[in-house]
């Protein structure tokens, strides 16, 4: 059985992989050095700075009525909210990603189900959605080959300004 950790690595793999061939490469990720901020990838367009960050999770199985599920813990009592934060949550099976949804932070936390955090200590944010039926998280949800136009669309949707600041991550910008 894997371990969470591996668990997360695969679906993070999955993800980039997906992303990348799914934009035909016109979207770049990143890994951060650390995951101390919920960012498990930042994403930009090829040859620019990374403008989203984003929060991979990865169901392996559905529970009994159907649902991915996905839990994310907040100890300090705040879920992470910005325009350029995104959760992406993908349902594997057979090393294949079923289906993803990609959400941005705002929705994610209002959407989700709220509960106290492991020991009482701040909250937790639970995903469940359904691969196949329509429910609250529906207009999330894309296929694998549409989870890189669906990232370029929220990139192209946000405003010009600063990307955002993601602490760990360091990039080398060449000179073109």
């Amino acid at each position: 059985m894997l371990t969470p950790t591996q668990r997360g690595t695969a679906g993070e793999q999955l993800f980039a992989a997906c992303v990348t061939l799914s934009s035909a490469g016109d979207l770049e990720l990143f890994k951060p050095l650390t995951d101390d901020d919920h960012t498990d990838v930042t994403a930009g367009r090829r040859g620019r700075v990374p403008a989203l960050a984003i929060q991979v999770k990865t169901a392996l199985s559905l529970d009994r009525q159907g649902f991915a599920v996905a839990r994310m813990s907040f100890p300090e009592g705040k879920a992470r909210r910005h325009p350029a934060f995104v959760y992406a949550i993908v349902f594997v099976t057979d090393a294949n990603v079923e289906a993803a949804w990609i959400v941005p932070s705002a929705d994610f936390n209002r959407l989700s189900y709220r509960g106290a955090g492991r020991r009482g200590k701040g909250i937790e944010l639970q995903f469940m959605a359904s691969p196949t039926r329509q429910d609250r998280w529906s207009a999330f949800r894309c296929g694998r080959m549409e989870m890189g136009p669906k990232l370029v669309s929220i990139i192209d949707g946000l405003p010009a300004g600063q990307p955002p600041r993601v602490p760990g991550a360091h990039l080398l910008l060449r000179r073109q």
